[in-house]
């Protein structure tokens, strides 16, 4: 939650160039439409409905861990108010023959999401969170986080948020702060058989030495 704390500093699209391309810190009503990629991953399939503007919420992507962690991070603008009822989704995939993906294979293997409901008493919400393919989340004041959960790798996760209010109707009281969505990367290239090949060779090799080794100390004690 802590890498969101300057998107309060976004306070209108206009300052913000066209992100189609790579993936910049901007405002939702910028990606809705637009995919847009950071390193070898793209984010596309932006929808949204709910009672803050889309041009009012800040949206920031960032990469870490040499490029297997992304993250995905909203929240209102400032003045905008708090999230109180939403629908958000969006997919995250992997692009093929870009760094880090080069010559490795690297997939999703994980996901992890944190939100961050109102500090006021009484704070009461229902944020569900639908990871296709991968767990799904139900995160209420106090229980904020879900993950990291892993799963099969996989090239792309399309994830569905919901929040509304304790129940599953109305809105949330007094609403979201903001939201972020973690992916987790791993290389799932398997060695091919010529590598299989090499590596008993390189084994027979050795207990070939070996062998060599105790024929000529037991020749030399005799």
């Amino acid at each position: 939650m802590k890498r969101l704390l300057f998107l309060s500093a976004i306070v209108s699209v206009s300052a913000f160039a066209t992100p189609v391309g790579t993936c910049v810190q901007t405002t939702l009503n910028s990606l809705i439409g637009n995919p847009c990629t950071l390193g070898d991953t793209m984010f596309s399939n932006f929808t949204y409905t709910g009672t803050i503007d889309p041009s009012n919420i800040g949206v920031d992507f960032q990469m870490g861990n040499n490029g297997t962690e992304f993250w995905l991070l909203l929240a209102p603008t400032t003045g905008a108010g708090f999230f109180t009822d939403f629908t958000f989704t969006d997919t995250i995939s992997v692009v093929p023959g870009v760094a880090p993906n080069l010559p490795v294979v690297y997939q999703i293997v994980g996901v992890k999401d944190p939100s961050d409901f109102s500090l006021a008493r009484g704070s009461a919400g229902l944020l569900r969170v639908v990871n296709r393919p991968g767990p799904m989340y139900n995160l209420v004041p106090g229980n904020e986080t879900g993950g990291p959960t892993f799963f099969d790798p996989t090239n792309a996760v399309t994830t569905t948020v919901i929040l509304n209010g304790a129940d599953g109707v109305g809105g949330a009281n007094p609403g979201l702060s903001s939201f972020e969505r973690g992916y987790l990367q791993a290389n799932t290239a398997v060695p091919e058989s010529a590598t299989f090949v090499l590596i008993g060779l390189g084994l027979a090799g050795l207990g070939l030495l070996r062998k060599t080794g105790r024929i000529d100390r037991d020749y030399r004690s005799n």
